[in-house]
């Protein structure tokens, strides 16, 4: 009798490690999958707000050459909006290192 009480016991117990391994189990699942859907909404941001800078990097280059090629009266408009992309541009990188650096 006291051989099956003990086969008892350690079926049981067995049966409840398997139960919860089970549970982690589907935990571990659920994290990977979470992980998945951050990461790719992570990388789809990162991407538009590289695609961002890259687009003010060349609008600010366009800008440096209009100041190249027009006169002084002109100049200082298109150096009001260079300075505003060069600022933006300056905090977009900035920006975006801190969220790499994470």
């Amino acid at each position: 009798m006291n051989k099956k009480v003990s086969t008892t016991k350690r079926e049981k117990y067995i049966d409840k490690l398997s139960t919860q391994l089970k549970k982690w189990d589907r935990e571990l699942e659920a994290f990977e999958e979470e992980n998945e859907k951050r990461l790719s909404e992570l990388k789809q941001d990162l991407a538009k707000r590289l695609n961002n800078l890259k687009t003010k990097r060349s609008k600010l280059d366009q800008k440096m050459d209009q100041l190249e090629e027009v006169g002084e009266t002109t100049y200082q408009s298109i150096r009001k909006d260079a300075e505003k992309l060069w600022k933006d541009l300056k905090n977009g990188f900035s920006s975006l290192r801190k969220e790499m650096k994470k």
